[in-house]
Formats: structure tokens, sequence, C-alpha cells
């Protein structure tokens, strides 16, 4: 790989863009969405669960591997890990392309799921490491404004390619091999050690643990319940088009750009936003994606479609930016990669899971009702709101916050 240590500044646009670059390629398993009907079609013999997880399936293999990245980076160094990472993905992501083997293509995106998790956590464990206070919590913005970049550049290119054919959509993947040719070119190795090794202050005995994970593990459930939201708009939105007669495949791919236009958008105004409203961003973020989710499940027309993923694209942002912004700066530096670590298994859970949450929260809704367990999920938010606002009222009277 290039020796760029003599040229690196991570101040710069360059350099800031190329650690951001990385986060393009986390979100985009859930980009070939639009293909889902198209490929039940394909495997008619195959249950449509089945089909769907093909989106989904991803996250499980990332889940158990990003636990082992942080050690994987600070034997290889983060720069190779990140690096194999994203590669992993690129190739992974368009053999589907020329393979018409249901059970190959489904081995392929769990080889992509080993791939975003090598990648996940360190991207965030990058930034914390470069950039502090608010430079940082800035570029953790920016950070999840690229995750939907990455994600709208797939999903609009799986869109216009299924006009060929599902297989060819694939090739949409294709975009990764830019990302992991201008991170080699630019980014130079960087080892969390180095930085770490003399900050005796940071050290966390074994009885102080319990005292940082809680935090983190309750963070960690909140990222998970999040990223449900967020499945349910990219997983549903096309079998919504299709079942209510609003288009085809390329609606669909408009409709989710929106979505994630808006989370770009929402990312990179974190910043400005959490300034003014501090810590209750996050119960903003959690109102929208409640109202965001019933408003999905009862849309009947494009509009009303476009405008509740719009207030779901608004949420995670806002919520979720918050949650890992606020355990960088509540913890040990030495602790980051681990806490990273264990928010992003809430994320990939809850975007693995969310099929399954849907699929189980049907059975608790009307029986008459499609897909019922969307709408149950919103109003299970709601009241996860106003649990987290009592929480917030009761820590700010004991004089312990909780949250913030």
């Amino acid at each position: 790989m290039p020796n760029t240590q003599s040229r690196w500044n991570p101040k710069t646009l360059n350099h800031r863009f190329w650690i951001l670059a990385v986060s393009l390629s986390i979100a985009t398993g859930k980009g070939i969405a639009p293909a889902l009907p198209a490929l039940q079609k394909a495997f008619s013999d195959y249950l449509a669960t089945m089909i769907n997880l093909l989106t989904t399936i991803p996250q499980i293999p990332a889940l158990i591997v990003l636990l082992f990245s942080g050690q994987l980076a600070n034997r290889f160094g983060i720069k190779k890990v990140i690096s194999t990472g994203i590669l992993l993905m690129a190739v992974t992501g368009v053999l589907p392309s020329v393979l018409t083997n249901f059970w190959l293509i489904f081995a392929t995106r769990l080889l992509f799921g080993v791939g975003i998790g090598l990648v996940n956590s360190l991207a965030i464990t990058l930034i914390d490491f470069v950039y502090e206070g608010d430079n940082q919590a800035q570029m953790l913005g920016n950070r999840s404004a690229f995750e939907p970049i990455g994600l709208t550049l797939v999903n609009l290119s799986v869109g216009a390619l299924l006009a060929v054919s599902w297989q060819v959509s694939f090739l949409a993947y294709a975009l990764l091999f830019i990302v992991w040719w201008g991170f080699i070119q630019v980014v130079p190795e960087y080892q969390p050690r180095q930085k770490l090794a003399h900050a005796d202050s940071d050290r966390v005995t074994q009885h102080e643990h319990p005292k940082y994970l809680l935090p983190i593990i309750g963070s960690a459930v909140y990222c998970g319940l999040l990223t449900v939201g967020m499945s349910i708009v990219n997983v549903y939105t096309p079998y919504l088009v299709l079942a209510h007669h609003l288009g085809g495949s390329m609606t669909s791919s408009v409709i989710i750009t929106v979505y994630t236009l808006t989370s770009m958008v929402m990312g990179f105004l974190f910043g400005t936003f959490f300034h003014f409203l501090h810590r209750y961003i996050f119960l903003f973020g959690l109102f929208f994606m409640g109202v965001g989710a019933v408003f999905f499940y009862f849309a009947r027309g494009l509009t009303t479609l476009t405008l509740s993923v719009i207030v779901v694209g608004l949420s995670y942002p806002m919520a979720g930016t918050y949650l890992f912004d606020t355990i960088a700066n509540r913890i040990p530096q030495r602790m980051a990669g681990l806490a990273n670590s264990i928010l992003l298994v809430g994320c990939n859970a809850g975007t693995a899971l969310a099929p399954a949450v849907v699929a189980f929260l049907n059975v608790l809704g009307p029986k008459s009702a499609l897909d019922s367990g969307i709408r149950l999920y919103g109003e299970l938010m709601l009241l996860l709101l106003l649990l987290t606002v009592l929480l917030m009222w009761w820590s700010r009277k004991k004089g312990v916050s909780k949250i913030s």
C-alpha cells in the first residue's frame, strides 16, 4: 500500500473525505432491496422470508466479526483491516451478477457481511482517535451522512440496472472498488495503541468496567431498535409500491433514495442541531422514528409514502449519532473500540432481525391487516420515547445524567 504518512493531514478536505468515504460502504448491504420482487420471481420456489434475508443477512456475520475487528486492527493495522473489508465487500457484492444458484448468492451475502464487520466499528474508531471535541462530533455526523450516500448510489444503480436483469443489478456494488482504491491511496496506516499507550489516566480497572458497560449496553439497545425502523423502510418500500400499484422498481429506488438523502442531510446538520438541542436531539430522533413508522404503515399514495420515509430518515442521524458521540466522550479512550463494537452489535442485530421483528409483531396485531407489525413498531417507539423522557426527568431529579 502507498506510504502516505508524509503527506497526511486529517484537517484537509481531501483526507477528511477519504476517512468518511469508508462509511459509503457500510450501509450498501441493504442497497439490493429494489431487486427483491424480481428475485422472488426468479427464485419462486423459496419462501419470501428467505429472499428478504438477502438484504439483511449480511448483518449476522457483521455482528460477529466486528467484535474482533479492534483486535485485528491492533495486530495488523487499522488501514489493512478496513481496506481488506472494503475489498471483500466489493468482490462479493458483484459476484451474484454471474451466479444463478440461490445458495451461492446467499453465501456471497454472508461474506459481504464479514466485510461490513471488518469496517463498521473501525470507521468510527478512526474518527474517535484522529479528531476531538466539536470536530469529532461534526465528523461523526458527517460519517452518518456518508452511509446513506453510499446506499443512495447503490439503490439508484440497482433500480436502473434492473431494467436489464436482476443479476446485472448486483454490478451496482462496483462502486466499492472506487472507495477501496481511494482509501488505500490517501489514508496512512494508523495504530490506535500508539495514542493510547501513554494514557495512564485512561486505564480502566476491572472494578470500573461495569460503570462504563451499563450505558454502552443501554445505548446499543436503543441503536438496535432504531435500525429496525431503518430496515423496515428499505425492505418494505418495494412491496408497498407494488401492493398499492404506485409504480415499479425504479419508483421504489427513488423513494428509498429520498429517504437516504434525508438521512444524509440530517447527518451533515447534526453538529448544528446538537449545538442548540443538546441531549434533547435524542428525543426528537425517537419521536420521528415512531411517527414515521406509523405514517409508513398507513401510506397509500406516493406523496404520503415519501413523506413518511422522510420523517423516518430524520431519526437515526439525530438519535443514533448522538449515542455514538456521547459514548465516545463518556468513556476512556482505551474502551472506544469496545464501545463502538457493542453499539454496532445493536445496530447490526436490529438490521438483521427487522423482518423477523415485523413478523413477530404481525402476530400481535390485527389478523386482517397486512404487515400490522410496522404500525405496532411505531407505536412501541412512541412508548419508548415517553419512557425515555421519564428516565431523563428522574436522572435530572437525582442529579445523575443517565443519557447525556
